[in-house]
């Protein structure tokens, strides 16, 4: 992995768009969307994974609220339709849609529990992620050769069951292409943390620390502040975890940059998105994330933010059988409630 200057490349709308597919089972293409509403303690994860050349798709979806019901529509192995890959956009299990545009996207996705309407406005330019990080060497070239981040504003609305919001708050983007093998010590993850968020425009943050099998530990990530963009540290890291050992309630984070300061962040959760994700045909269980909505606090300022990381030491190499954080069961759920009584 070499680092170097920062490279300043922007990508344009049409990289947002499907690409042709490389050659090999593990080519990959993904989108993925994080959002938080922070003034009403709601938000989620969505991700849509396409494997073109076996034909099918990953479909990862989930919304935690604070206070409410929640919702998950995840599962693996998803075949692909003719209309899942389009001109500007994908799709997936007839219910999860994105369609890009210059510096936007929306997001639409419909069943009997779950309606939404997202519109996701960039607040800065789309650039190559691995270009700022200054990332090279195998696990680029073997976890997705190419790869975009924005932060943004999203606004619209979504329905769980019978209760709806309007939606006002943040939102951060990723695109991936490219062979994605799970399975090769320099790729397989061991573990790692994904913080994701802003505060505004002026104040982006994208921080993650990777551990891989082989032995490799190295940060990649961005911080914008006000126009200027460096390459951060996670100096500390600490999750306050549930009952269950696996989802998270909170979080805090020091992270450190050359010349924009240091920023001491305090992160609140509003439920865990479960997260699983595919190393070679067959074997979806092999990897097992959890993914938190939040709020963030620094400096007197209050921003939205995205946790994903693993907690539990074997990788997880099956679904969990008890999650209070989260949930794995398909459709609408609320998240238990302590008890006394033990009823």
């Amino acid at each position: 992995m070499s680092k170097g200057p920062i490279q300043i490349v922007e990508l344009p709308v049409e990289d947002e768009w499907p690409h042709p597919p490389g050659p090999g089972a593990l080519w990959q293409e993904s989108v993925v969307l994080a959002w938080q509403d922070v003034s009403q303690s709601i938000g989620g994860f969505f991700r849509i994974g396409h494997h073109p050349n076996r034909g099918v798709g990953i479909c990862t979806f989930g919304i935690v609220s604070g206070e409410g019901p929640c919702f998950n529509r995840s599962r693996p192995h998803i075949p692909l339709t003719g209309a899942d890959r389009f001109v500007d956009g994908f799709s997936i299990d007839g219910f999860l849609t994105t369609k890009f545009a210059p510096s936007s996207s929306r997001w639409t996705a419909r069943d009997d529990d779950c309606e939404l309407d997202l519109e996701v406005v960039n607040v800065h330019p789309q650039y190559d992620a691995w270009a700022l990080a200054g990332l090279t060497g195998p696990f680029r070239d073997k976890f997705a050769s190419q790869h975009t981040e924005v932060a943004g504003k999203v606004a619209g609305s979504v329905r769980l069951g019978s209760r709806t919001w309007k939606i006002d708050g943040f939102a951060y983007r990723d695109h991936s292409w490219g062979v994605r093998n799970h399975d090769d010590p320099a790729t397989q993850l061991a573990n790692f943390v994904w913080l994701v968020g802003s505060f505004g425009p002026d104040l982006v943050i994208a921080a993650c620390e990777t551990a891989t099998r082989s032995g490799s530990r190295f940060n990649t990530g961005f911080v914008i502040r006000d126009g200027v963009i460096e390459r951060p540290v996670i100096r500390d890291i600490a999750y306050l975890v549930e009952f269950d050992g696996l989802s998270m309630r909170g979080a805090r984070c020091v992270i450190e940059t050359p010349s924009l300061g240091s920023f001491d962040l305090e992160i609140e959760g509003f439920g865990n998105v479960l997260m699983g994700m595919e190393c070679e045909p067959g074997r979806e269980d092999e990897y097992l994330e959890v993914g938190m909505p939040g709020r963030m606090r620094w400096s007197g300022r209050v921003g939205g933010v995205h946790v994903s990381t693993m907690l539990n030491a074997r990788s997880a190499n099956r679904a969990p059988a008890l999650l209070f954080g989260a949930s794995s069961q398909r459709g609408l759920y609320d998240r238990p409630r302590w008890s006394p009584s033990g009823e």
